[in-house]
């Protein structure tokens, strides 16, 4: 098992998988990247690919954050904490199809826990002064709710229950990131569907071993 590290992102390496410290999972490896994409690592570091999924991947948790302190002050709390909410399971199962390289820079931001944990405190101190005490309530939970990431587990397992053998939501992520800079750099975009083969059977191979033990 190989580990490297890319500023705070902690990567684990196994032949069928990639884990990172934040617990996001990828069938994709190193190997498989280098094998199927050919030239693109000269370019941009795995860790960097993976980092840059990441922070789309991550970008459902905060973007749902800002969209439920923005809608509390001009609708009632109760529907702004379901658009949220709505909003962050749209956007966790179709981010693939959004992600560009311009708007990854200002998601970065969005994702640091400093710029959540400000937002959230002069929101919330706002909310509490002008008496919007439901408003408060709701919006610590839904903080709570986006910032360990609870509603991503949960829809990563409806998902993997719903589409069995399929490309996993993290490795779709990963596979437009690929495209993208395969683009950039003149790489075959192509050559990245058959990424999807090896994930694929990466996908067969663990839920296999799962079942075995």
């Amino acid at each position: 098992m190989n580990s490297k590290r890319s500023h705070s992102l902690n990567i684990l390496e196994t032949p069928y998988s990639t884990v990172t410290s934040s617990g996001h999972w990828f069938h994709a490896t190193r190997k498989s990247i280098n094998e199927y994409v050919p030239g693109l690592m000269k370019y941009y570091s795995f860790e960097d690919l993976i980092g840059k999924a990441v922070i789309w991947i991550d970008s459902a948790d905060s973007l749902a954050m800002i969209l439920f302190f923005a809608l509390v002050f001009a609708i009632n709390p109760w529907l702004a904490a379901g658009l949220s909410l709505v909003f962050h399971y749209v956007w966790y199962q179709k981010k693939s199809a959004f992600i560009n390289l311009p708007s990854t820079p200002f998601l970065k931001i969005f994702n640091h826990d400093f710029f959540q944990l400000l937002l959230a405190a002069v929101v919330l101190s706002f909310l509490g002064i002008w008496g919007m005490y439901t408003a408060v309530i709701l919006g610590i939970i839904t903080f709570f709710l986006f910032k360990i990431g609870l509603l991503r587990r949960l829809w990563d397992r409806f998902e993997s229950k719903k589409n069995g053998e399929k490309l996993p939501l993290n490795d779709r992520a990963l596979k437009m990131v690929l495209v993208r800079y395969s683009m950039y750099q003149n790489v075959p975009p192509k050559e990245v569907e058959k990424l999807d083969r090896h994930v694929q059977q990466a996908v067969l191979e663990y839920n296999q071993k799962k079942k075995r033990k």
